[in-house]
């Protein structure tokens, strides 16, 4: 439970983390690297092996134009972030684009989302 808590966080600070960057100035490709070392260094010293791998995957998530996507948006995309992480975790053990591939649906989910809420 505590370690599930620690995963989703890490979503959403990953995510957030790296869009705020963005809007900073940062290349988003330089966020999500700075995010994901803050991350790495996080779980290093915490002992918390997953938690690394879930900040960057939200870092992924962060990495969504800031032209087209608002806080609130990457927020809750960085929450589904670290839940799909959680639920998909034993599946695809191993293989490469895991965390991207994880990044894009809770991006997509959220659009969806957002758009159905507007009604367009």
């Amino acid at each position: 439970m505590i370690t599930s808590i620690f995963i989703i966080i890490g979503g959403i600070f990953g995510a957030v983390g790296a869009f705020q960057l963005q809007k900073w100035g940062l290349h988003p490709v330089v966020a999500s690297c700075i995010v994901g070392l803050v991350g790495y260094l996080v779980a290093y010293f915490t002992q918390k092996e997953n938690l690394a791998l879930v900040v960057f995957a939200g870092s992924f998530v962060g990495m969504t134009a800031a032209s087209i996507a608002t806080s609130p948006m990457i927020l809750v995309a960085g929450t589904i972030c670290g839940l799909l992480f959680i639920v998909t975790e034993p599946i695809f053990d191993g293989y490469g684009g895991k965390l991207g591939a994880i990044a894009f649906v809770s991006v997509g989910v959220v659009f969806l989302l957002f758009m159905v809420k507007e009604g367009t």
